[in-house]
């Protein structure tokens, strides 16, 4: 089992399919619902952990469409970290026609984790860490916003709890949390021994504020490992 983004689209809580094109690769991705020019989303792959953010800027209180200049669209667009809604797309869909008439997307191999080694893997939007604890038989995990991202959320992150796969099995969920932007969100994974293939996602939201413009954002964030001694 490979975990994606759609495959967690499907569990019924990920309403966005993300395509990540290899290691360090940073791109936007249009909106499930093209309809306003509200939506920004940007996606990161990294290491071990892909991570995508999301915002969805509030529309007016009268119910009428949200009106963004286009400098307005861009400047929000960059603090996000994608393009703004209505551009970029055709760049990225050109390029997707070339590859699947040409060659096929290399499949990215889980990440190591060994033993006593303690890895992360950072990006713009917050940094992953994870651990194999043979001798204790888990997975350690941790996760950090970023500081460009706290920077613009406004209230408290509701954490859903971690969800993981070892060698294709679903297991139960870490717990959930409402708090800070500034924790330091982790977790335990066990069981799991030498040549376990474990894949992990969490998925947060929050209130933001960004450049006067109020909305909901949220993080997604996954990771794909393999346990080795």
């Amino acid at each position: 089992m490979r975990l994606s983004w759609q495959s967690a689209a499907a569990s019924g809580w990920l309403a966005l399919v993300v395509t990540v094109s290899g290691a360090g690769a940073t791109h936007a991705v249009p909106a499930a619902n093209p309809a306003d020019d509200r939506t920004f989303v940007s996606t990161t792959a990294t290491g071990g952990s892909e991570t995508t953010l999301r915002v969805v800027l509030d529309a007016y209180s009268h119910g009428s469409p949200l009106k963004l200049t286009h400098a307005e669209r861009d400047r929000i667009a960059a603090i996000v970290g994608g393009a703004a809604p209505g551009r970029g797309h055709a760049g990225h869909a050109q390029a997707d026609a070339r590859q699947s008439a040409g060659t096929v997307r290399k499949k990215r191999r889980p990440a190591i984790l060994r033993c006593g080694r303690n890895p992360s893997w950072s990006d713009a939007n917050g940094t992953l860490s994870a651990r194999f604890n043979c001798r204790y038989g888990n997975i350690n995990w941790g996760y950090k916003i970023s500081t460009r991202v706290k920077s613009f959320i406004t209230g408290n992150v509701k954490e859903r709890g971690v969800s993981w796969w070892n060698n294709g099995r679903r297991k139960p969920n870490n717990a959930g949390h409402v708090v800070g932007k500034h924790y330091h969100f982790h977790g335990t994974l066990k069981p799991v021994k030498h040549t376990d293939h474990v894949q992990f996602q969490d998925y947060m939201t929050f209130r933001v504020n960004i450049g006067g413009r109020t909305g909901t954002g949220s993080i997604t964030w996954a990771s794909d490992v393999k346990a080795k001694k």
